[in-house]
Parts: C-alpha cells; structure tokens; sequence
C-alpha cells in the first residue's frame, strides 16, 4: 500500500498519490463533520456499497449532491446485444440512486458527458483522478487536496455550478410517493367536507336525491371544522416539502392558496360558520332562564319559552351561515382542482426523467 503527499502550499494544498488506498480518504474523514458534500465522479462502484452508504449517513446533517456518469450508456447503440448492455447499466445506476423513503437522501445527478472527479465538503476538497469508487483505489490515483476553507469555497461557488447546470436531476421513486401523499390529502379533505356537508344539509327523496340546506337543525360540529383547518396545515407543510424536494416554487403556484387562505378566514372565532359550529342549544337555554330569574312554579313555561327562541337563534345562526358554507364547498373543489394539476405537474417530471435517462 503506498498513499504520498507533498505540499504545494503549505497548510493550503498538498498534491497525494496513492495505490491501494483511497486517494480522497481525508475528505471522507470529514464527512461526520461537512454541512455540504459534492461528489462528481464517472463512475460509482457495481457491487460495493460503503462509499454510497457514508453519503447516505452524512445527508442526515449535510446537504448532499453526487454527479455520475452512467458507463455503457450512450447516445445510439448498435446491436441488442449493446443496448442490453446499456439498460442493466442504467438500472443498476438508477437503483443505487434512487430515493430512500425520507426526504433526507442524497441529491443525486447524471451528467452524461462528464468524466470529471471532485469530492469536497465545504471544509476540504479533493480534486484529481480517483473516481468514488472502491476500484479506485486498486490504481495508482493522483490529484490535490486543498484545505483551506476560502479555497475550497471557490470550487463551490464556482466550479460546482458548472456541473450541476449541465446535470440531470435524479428523484428516483420520489414520484410514485409524492403522488401517493397528495393523492391521500386529496381524499381526506374530500372526507372532511363529506362530513360538514353531512352535518348542515339533509337528503330527501325517495332515493335521498334532493339536498336541502337544514336550517332548522344544523347538527355542525367545531371538530369538524377544526378537522379541516388541521388538514390544510398538512397539505401547505407537503406542499412546502416538495417545493424543497423538487427545488423549485412550481407547486407552491399551483396549489389553489387563495382558497386555502379563504377557508381558513369563514372557519375562524367571529365568523358565521364557527358562530354555528359552537352553538350549545343548552346552554344557551340555561343562560336565557337564569336571566330570567324564573320561580319554581313557571319553570315549565320558561323551558318552553326557551326553547323557541334557541331554535330560533339556531335556524338564525343557520340562515347566516348558509353562504359561507356554500362557499366553502366551492373552496374545496378549486384545491381540488389544483391537487389535479400538481399530481399531473408530477407525472410530467417523472416522464421526462426517465425519457432523459433511460434512451435505450
């Protein structure tokens, strides 16, 4: 085993060579310790898994991006035999980089020209020969390691744009689970308008066909509304996420905001609808006979007194809330509409990703 550096620049940038150890194994070191790793590289190892599994580690505290070539790949084949060949290589590649089941996996990326290799955190950069690879370190590899930070910094600012504008961005099965997600959002908040509609109309026909607004005893619950303002913090955070996920503020623009916002203003204290949801027809009736400091022998005629004007503050509450609540239904089904455009906003990313990427 031989690894050798010699210094450039004192404390700055050292030149290492190595055969039969890793060339960048100071960077790797560093890795517990990185707020940002990028790795670029022209190949990743087929069999091995130690090198991707301490990116893996490392993106639960660090901002991760690894650019890689896909060998075999290329732009025409020429025999099944070659395409073969190719596709096992894109699905081996693929599989490796596809996307755990939480967010903080590693950024990967294809760069189909690329044959560059630059392993850095934002504390040390290794630049040089050495692919990211176990087999790497059976050759002879040689580059620079440079340690101060400022330069380093350089090579982020500078150099790593670069690349990664001329890299495709890899989600792997990101897809079929943020679909998944807002698909199941998409459904709850369907549920949760069934059950306020269930709770302010009644049905009536033979087949209960007919809905009617029920004015003269809206069974409106707070919970349900409570239920639904709980939902659309769930569906802004997932949105949030896959704007973070996907980069990009693309589906903050398409989720129907305004109606969220809109929602949450009829569903609050003051309003007509939270004035219904939180009507107590008891307690309003207990409050009307102890203003009224009734005797013992007109206790009868009190609770029935009572409990007309409740249902008249009731059907009042009811017939004032009527708009709202319409309103309301008319909210949901445009976020609705714009779960429709995302989901479909999703499918197109994930056909252009695998027409980009898989050409054989």
């Amino acid at each position: 085993m031989s690894y050798q550096k010699f210094s450039l620049i004192t404390g700055q940038i050292d030149i290492v060579t190595s055969k039969g150890e890793s060339n960048y194994q100071e960077v790797l070191n560093d890795f517990d310790s990185a707020e940002y790793i990028f790795v670029t590289t022209y190949n990743i190892s087929q069999n091995r898994e130690a090198l991707l599994n301490s990116l893996k580690e490392a993106a639960t505290h660090a901002e991760v991006r690894i650019v890689t070539n896909i060998p075999n790949r290329y732009e025409n084949y020429y025999g099944d035999k070659v395409r073969k060949k190719a596709s096992e290589s894109i699905n081996n590649y693929t599989k490796k980089l596809s996307s755990n089941d939480n967010e903080e996996s590693i950024g990967a990326f294809f760069n189909f020209q690329n044959h560059s290799k630059v392993i850095l955190t934002n504390n040390i950069a290794y630049i040089g020969s050495a692919n990211f690879s176990e087999q790497s370190s059976n050759n002879r590899e040689t580059g620079f390691i440079i340690r101060d930070r400022s330069l380093v910094q350089v090579v982020i600012d500078n150099l790593v744009p670069i690349i990664l504008d001329e890299s495709i961005r890899y989600y792997g099965n990101s897809f079929e689970e943020k679909k998944l997600v807002l698909s199941l959002l998409a459904s709850r908040l369907e549920s949760a308008s069934i059950k306020i509609e269930e709770e302010s109309y009644t049905y009536v026909g033979r087949f209960e066909e007919v809905k009617n607004y029920n004015y003269w005893d809206p069974q409106l619950r707070q919970e349900s509304l409570e239920d639904v303002l709980g939902l659309l913090e769930e569906i802004e955070d997932e949105i949030y996420r896959t704007n973070e996920l996907y980069e990009t503020d693309e589906f903050a623009d398409l989720i129907d905001s305004e109606s969220i916002e809109q929602i949450k203003i009829l569903f609050t204290e003051d309003d007509n609808i939270s004035e219904l949801a939180k009507f107590s027809e008891t307690n309003y009736a207990s409050d009307l006979i102890a203003e009224w400091n009734v005797h013992n022998e007109d206790m009868d005629e009190a609770a029935q007194r009572a409990s007309d004007q409740t249902s008249e503050r009731k059907q009042g509450l009811a017939e004032a809330a009527q708009q709202d609540i319409e309103n309301f239904f008319l909210y949901v089904q445009r976020i609705q509409n714009s779960f429709e455009l995302i989901i479909k906003k999703l499918e197109e990313l994930q056909d252009e990703q695998e027409t980009s990427i898989d050409n054989t």
